[in-house]
C-alpha cells in the first residue's frame, strides 16, 4: 500500500483545508514529519486511519475529530489517495458533526458520509457511498483491521517500548490483537466448554442415578435391612444390574406368600361381617317397635289438646277471609281524612298570598295561567334593565381609567426609547472591544514564546561557553596521544633492525642483504611491542572520539542558537517584554469589555423590550378606549327600549287575581291554586270509595257467620301462629299413622317376639377379622408397590449406571486435555496455554526479524531472544523477552537497557512485528511506513545508525516517514512535512531537498 496524498479540512487542529503531497515529500524515500508539540503531527496519522477505517486508534474518540478552530459551517473532511494491490483509490470521509441551523438558533446533526473512488483511464469513478461496502473493500485489500494497521504502518514507539518491558501476560494482549489465533483460542474455549459441559452432564447423570436409587430405597425400606440397602447403593456401578436381579427374585418369593395369607384373612372377615349385619338388623327392628308403642301412648294422652287446637284453627281460617275487607275500609277512611286535611292547608296557603278561594280554585287557576307569558316578559325586561344599568356604570368607570392610563403611557414612552438606544450603543462598543480577545491572546502567547526562545538562547550560550575548556583539553589530549603514537611508531621503525637480528642464525642468509655471516647484529635497548603500539592507537582513537563528540555538541548548540535568533529577527529582551506587557494590558481591557458585554446585552434586551411593551400598550389602550365608548352608546339606547317594554307588561298584568306585581308571587299563586283544585277533586273521589267499601264489609260479615266486626278481630290470629297450629294438627295425624305402620311390619313383630342380640361381641369379632385383613393387605400392597417400583426403576438404573461410567471416562480424558491446553495441567510444566504456545512461535519469529535491524542499529552488540523460562509463583510462561549482550556473552532483562538502547530495541521490535504481521495477512507490500517519536534518547552515533536502518527500509520504492521533533533530524533528513500551529489553527508545508526546515 502506497499513500500518495492526504487532504484534511476542519479536522483536529486544522481549521482550513490542508493538502499534504506525500509523493513529493517521499520522493527521496525517507522524509521527516516534524513540528512543535500539539501542532497536529499525530492528527495527520489519525486522518489516514479515519479515512480507511472511520475510526482513530488509541483512546481518542472519533466524536471529537472536528476542529474547534474551524468556522461553524465548515464540514470536517478527510481525503486519502492510496494505491493498494495495483489499484489507485481515493477515499473521502466525513465524521458526524453539528452545523448551525439555517433558520433560528441551535444546531442540526449531519450524518457521517464516505465516498470510495477508483482511478480508471485518468478519471475518478465512484465505487460506493455505503459505509459497510467501503469497510469490506478496505478489509479485503489491506487484510488487516485498525489495530493491526496502526501497529504495522504507524509503528507507535511508545507502545513497543512498553511491549519490550512488559510482563508476559501484558505482552500477550498486543500479540493477540496483531495475530489471528482465533482458531487456537476457539480450541481452548471449546475444550473448556466441553469440560464444563461434561462435568455438568456427569453431575446430572450421577444426580439422576442417585435420585432413582433413593426412590428405590424408599420403596424397599419396609422390606430391606440396613445391610441390604448398603449393598444395593454401594459397590461398583458395573455390578448394579446383578444386585438388582437378586432383589427382584427375593421380592417375588415374598409376594407369593403374602397373597396366600391375604386370601385366608379375607374369608374370615366376610363371615364376621355377615353375623354383625344380622345382629344389627334384629336390634334395629326391636328399637323401631318399642319406639312406635311409646309414640301411640303419648298421642292418646294429648287427644283433648289436639281437638281444641283444631277448633281454634277453623275460626281463624274463617276470619282470615274477611281480612281484606277490613283493611280496605280502614285504608280508604285514612285516605279521605288526609285529603280533607290537605284541602284545608291549601286554602290557608292561598289566603296567605292574599287570594280568597272557595270551591272555585280551578277557575282562579285558569285566570292566573292566562297571564303567565305576560309575567315572564315582565321578569325578563326587569332583569335586562338591571343588567344594562350595571354595565353602563361599569363601562363609564372603565373608560375614565383607560383615558388616565393612555395619558400616563404617552408620557413614559419617549424615556424608554431613549434608554433602549443608549443600551444598544453600549453593546456595539463592547462587542468591538471584546472581539479582539482572541487576537490579543495570540499576541501575548507569541511574545511569551519569544521570551522563552530568548531564555533558551541564553541557556545554550552558557552551555556552549562551558564546553570551551573541555574542547581545549580534548584537543591537547588528542595532540599528546598523537605525539606519543608517532614517537612509538618512530621507535618501532628504528628498532626494526634489532627485531630482524633476533631471527638471524649462523649459516642462514640475511633477509635484507642475503649474507650468511652476521658479524655485528643490531641490539634493541628498549623495544616497542605490538601491544604497546595498539594501546597507543586505542588511546588516540578514544581522544579523537571524545573531541568529535564535544565538537558535535558545540556545533549543535551553535546551530540551535542561530536558528532561534533567526526566529527572533534581532529582537532583544527589553523589546519583547515591552511588546508582551502592551499586549497583556490590551488583552485585560478586551476581556473586561467581554465580561461586561453579557450584562450590557441583557440590559439592552430589557430596555428594548420595555420600549416595545410601552408602545404596544399605548396602541392597545387607544383601541380599547374607542371600542368601549362605542359600546356605551349602544348600551344607553338598549336600556331606553327595555324600560318602555317593561311599562307595557306591568299595565297588562294589573287585573290578575294574584293581586301582585312580582313574577315570583304570580307563579306561587298559580302553583298553589292548581294544587288546591287537584286536592278538592281527589277528596270527592275518596269519599265515594270509602262508602262503597263499608257496604261490601257488611255483606261479608253475614256470609262468614260473624255478628260484628269485633268478633272477627277476636278470631283473627297472626300468620305465624296460624301456621304453627296447622303444623301441630297435621303432625298429630302423621305421627299416629306412622306408629301404626311400624307395628304392622312383620320384621318388627318378629324382632319384638325374639331375644335381643349381643352387638358388642359381634362388633369385636368383626373388628379383629377386619384388622387382620388390613394388616395382610397393607403388607401385600407394600410388596406390590416395591415390585412395581423395582420393575419401573430397574431398566433406568441399569441405563443410568452405564451412562455414568461412560461420561466419567470421557470427562476424565477431556479434563486432562483441557487442563494441558489451558496451561494448568500437571503435564504442562511451563504453564503455557495453547494460544500462548502459538503466540510464542510468532514472538520467536518477531525476535528473529527484529534482530536483523538491531544488528545494524546496535553495532551488533545486542540480540533479542524469546524466552520460555518458567515464571515464578506459578505465573504463565512462554512469552518472555531477554536481551543477549554479545560483548559480555550474558543474557539481560530488557528493563536494564538504557533509554537509547531501549529505543533501538523497541524500533527493531516494531519493524520485526510489522514484517511478521505482513506475512500473517498475506505478504501485503507496504509502500508507506511511519515511525512515531522516540529519537530524542539517542546519541549522535546511535542516531546515525538508526537513520541508516530507516534509510534501508526504502528498498523497493518504499516511503518511510519519521515523526519527530528532534532538531538534529532536520539536517539529516532533508525531505520534510512541516506542521505549524497558531491561534487560528495548524498548517502543513511540504519541503523537499535542501529547503530550509521550519523552526
Amino acid at each position: 500500500m502506497r499513500i500518495h496524498r492526504l487532504q484534511v479540512q476542519a479536522f483536529g487542529p486544522f481549521a482550513g483545508r490542508v493538502d499534504v503531497d506525500l509523493d513529493a515529500a517521499a520522493s527521496a524515500g525517507l522524509f521527516l514529519v516534524h513540528g512543535p508539540t500539539g501542532a497536529g503531527k499525530t492528527s495527520l496519522l489519525d486522518a489516514v486511519c479515519f479515512a480507511l477505517y472511520a475510526d482513530v486508534p488509541g483512546s481518542r474518540s472519533r466524536r471529537s475529530l472536528r476542529s474547534d478552530h474551524a468556522d461553524p459551517g465548515t464540514p470536517p473532511e478527510v481525503v486519502l489517495e492510496v494505491t493498494v494491490a495495483g489499484r489507485r483509490l481515493r477515499i473521502t470521509r466525513s465524521p458526524e458533526w453539528y452545523r448551525p441551523k439555517r433558520r433560528g438558533d441551535g444546531t442540526t446533526r449531519v450524518q457521517p458520509s464516505v465516498v470510495l473512488e477508483a482511478l480508471r483511464s485518468g478519471r475518478w469513478e465512484a465505487l460506493s457511498t455505503r459505509h459497510d461496502e467501503v469497510a469490506d473493500v478496505v478489509k479485503d485489500l489491506l487484510g488487516m483491521g485498525l489495530q493491526q494497521f496502526s501497529t504495522v504502518v504507524l509503528l507507535p514507539q511508545g507502545e513497543f517500548a512498553r511491549f519490550l518491558r512488559a510482563e508476559p501476560e501484558e505482552r500477550r494482549a498486543l500479540l493477540e490483537r496483531l495475530f489471528d489465533i482465533g482458531v487456537y483460542s476457539d480450541v481452548e474455549q471449546w475444550l473448556a466448554d466441553t469440560r464444563r459441559t461434561g462435568a455438568a452432564e456427569l453431575d446430572e447423570a450421577r444426580s439422576a442415578l442417585d435420585a432413582d436409587l433413593l426412590r428405590l430405597a424408599d420403596a424397599l425400606e419396609p422390606l430391606a435391612t440396613a445391610d441390604a440397602d448398603t449393598a444395593l447403593a454401594e459397590g461398583p456401578l458395573e455390578q448394579l444390574a446383578d444386585r438388582l436381579g437378586a432383589v427382584t427374585a427375593d421380592l417375588a418369593e415374598r409376594l407369593t406368600g403374602s397373597l396366600a395369607a391375604l386370601d385366608t384373612s379375607e374369608g374370615a372377615e366376610g363371615a364376621a361381617q355377615q353375623a354383625l349385619a344380622d345382629g344389627r338388623a334384629v336390634a334395629a327392628a326391636r328399637a323401631r317397635g318399642e319406639a312406635a308403642k311409646a309414640r301411640l301412648d303419648a298421642l292418646e294422652a294429648a287427644a283433648p289438646e289436639h281437638e281444641a287446637r283444631t277448633r281454634r284453627l277453623e275460626a281463624a281460617d274463617r276470619a282470615a277471609g274477611l281480612r281484606g275487607h277490613l283493611a280496605a275500609v280502614e285504608r280508604l277512611g285514612r285516605e279521605a281524612t288526609d285529603l280533607e286535611r290537605a284541602v284545608g292547608d291549601g286554602r290557608r296557603r292561598v289566603a296567605d298570598l292574599g287570594v280568597e278561594a272557595g270551591d272555585d280554585a280551578d277557575l282562579l287557576a285558569e285566570r292566573v295561567a292566562a297571564l303567565d307569558d305576560t309575567v315572564a316578559a315582565v321578569a325578563r325586561h326587569t332583569e335586562a334593565a338591571r343588567d344594562l344599568a350595571t354595565a353602563l356604570a361599569e363601562g363609564t368607570a372603565r373608560a375614565e381609567t383607560l383615558r388616565a392610563r393612555h395619558a400616563r403611557l404617552l408620557l413614559d414612552l419617549p424615556t424608554a426609547r431613549t434608554l433602549a438606544a443608549d443600551a444598544a450603543a453600549l453593546v456595539t462598543r463592547l462587542s468591538v472591544e471584546g472581539g479582539r480577545t482572541t487576537d490579543l491572546g495570540a499576541a501575548v502567547a507569541e511574545e511569551e514564546r519569544r521570551l522563552a526562545l530568548l531564555d533558551e538562547v541564553e541557556a545554550d550560550r552558557a552551555v556552549r561557553a562551558a564546553l570551551d575548556p573541555a574542547l581545549l583539553a580534548a584537543r591537547e589530549a588528542l595532540s599528546d596521544r598523537l605525539a606519543e603514537l608517532i614517537a612509538l611508531r618512530q621507535r618501532r621503525l628504528d628498532e626494526m633492525a634489532a627485531e630482524l637480528a633476533t631471527a638471524l642464525a649462523d649459516g642462514e642468509p640475511c633477509p635484507v642483504c642475503g649474507g650468511t655471516e652476521h658479524p655485528r647484529p643490531a641490539h634493541a635497548t628498549d623495544p616497542v611491542t605490538p601491544q604497546q603500539l595498539a594501546a597507543a592507537e586505542d588511546e588516540a582513537a578514544a581522544a579523537r572520539a571524545t573531541l568529535s563528540g564535544l565538537e558535535a555538541r558545540a556545533g549543535a548548540l551553535d546551530a540551535a542558537v542561530r536558528t532561534r535568533l533567526e526566529v527572533l529577527d534581532g529582537a532583544d529582551r527589553a523589546t519583547v517584554v515591552a511588546a508582551r506587557d502592551a499586549a497583556t494590558a490590551s488583552l485585560a481591557q478586551a476581556r473586561a469589555a467581554e465580561q461586561r458585554l453579557a450584562e450590557a446585552t441583557a440590559e439592552q434586551a430589557r430596555a428594548a423590550a420595555e420600549a416595545d411593551r410601552l408602545s404596544a400598550l399605548v396602541e392597545q389602550t387607544a383601541t380599547a378606549l374607542g371600542t368601549l365608548e362605542e359600546r356605551l352608546g349602544e348600551v344607553t339606547a338598549e336600556a331606553e327600549a327595555v324600560r318602555d317594554r317593561l311599562s307595557e307588561g306591568l299595565a297588562a298584568h294589573a287585573d290578575c287575581p294574584c293581586r301582585g306585581t312580582e313574577p315570583a308571587h304570580h307563579r306561587s299563586v298559580h302553583r298553589l291554586l292548581t294544587s288546591l283544585a287537584r286536592e278538592q277533586e281527589a277528596l270527592a273521589a275518596a269519599h265515594q270509595r270509602r262508602d262503597e267499601a263499608a257496604a261490601a264489609l257488611e255483606a261479608a260479615l253475614d256470609e262468614a257467620g260473624f255478628a260484628a266486626v269485633d268478633d272477627v278481630a277476636a278470631a283473627l290470629l297472626p300468620v305465624a301462629e296460624t301456621d304453627r297450629l296447622r303444623d301441630l294438627v297435621l303432625a298429630h295425624g302423621r305421627d299416629r299413622a306412622a306408629a301404626l305402620a311400624v307395628l304392622d311390619d312383620p320384621d318388627v313383630a318378629a324382632a319384638l317376639a325374639s331375644p335381643a342380640p349381643d352387638l358388642a361381641a359381634l362388633v369385636e369379632a368383626h373388628g379383629a377379622a377386619r384388622r387382620a385383613v388390613l394388616a395382610g393387605s397393607a403388607a401385600h400392597d407394600v410388596l406390590v408397590r416395591a415390585g412395581r417400583a423395582l420393575d419401573r426403576l430397574r431398566p433406568a438404573l441399569a441405563e443410568q449406571a452405564a451412562l455414568v461410567v461412560r461420561l466419567a471416562e470421557r470427562h476424565a480424558r477431556v479434563r486432562d486435555l483441557a487442563d494441558t491446553v489451558a496451561g494448568t495441567g500437571a503435564d504442562n510444566t511451563l504453564r503455557m496455554r495453547l494460544s500462548a504456545f502459538v503466540l510464542a512461535a510468532r514472538l520467536e519469529k518477531v525476535a528473529a526479524l527484529a534482530n536483523e535491524r538491531l544488528a545494524v542499529m546496535g553495532a551488533g552488540r545486542y540480540l533479542l531472544e524469546h524466552s520460555d523460562d518458567r515464571a515464578a509463583r506459578g505465573a504463565r510462561s512462554g512469552l518472555g523477552l531477554k536481551v543477549l549482550d554479545q560483548w559480555t556473552g550474558r543474557v539481560r532483562d530488557t528493563a536494564t537497557l538504557s533509554g537509547g538502547e531501549a529505543f533501538m530495541a523497541s524500533l527493531a521490535l516494531a519493524l520485526g512485528l510489522a514484517d511478521a504481521v505482513r506475512e500473517e495477512v498475506g505478504g501485503l507490500d507496504l509502500g508507506t511506513l511511519f515511525v512515531d517519536e522516540g529519537f530524542g534518547s539517542l546519541d549522535d552515533d546511535s542516531l546515525e545508525q538508526v537513520v541508516s536502518v530507516l534509510d534501508g527500509l526504502r528498498e523497493g520504492g518504499r516511503a518511510v516517514g519519521v515523526v519527530s521533533h528532534v532538531a538534529d533530524l532536520r539536517s539529516r533528513i532533508t525531505h520534510q512535512v512541516v506542521v505549524t500551529k497558531g491561534v487560528s489553527g495548524s498548517g502543513v508545508t511540504v519541503r523537499a531537498g535542501d529547503a530550509a526546515p521550519a523552526a
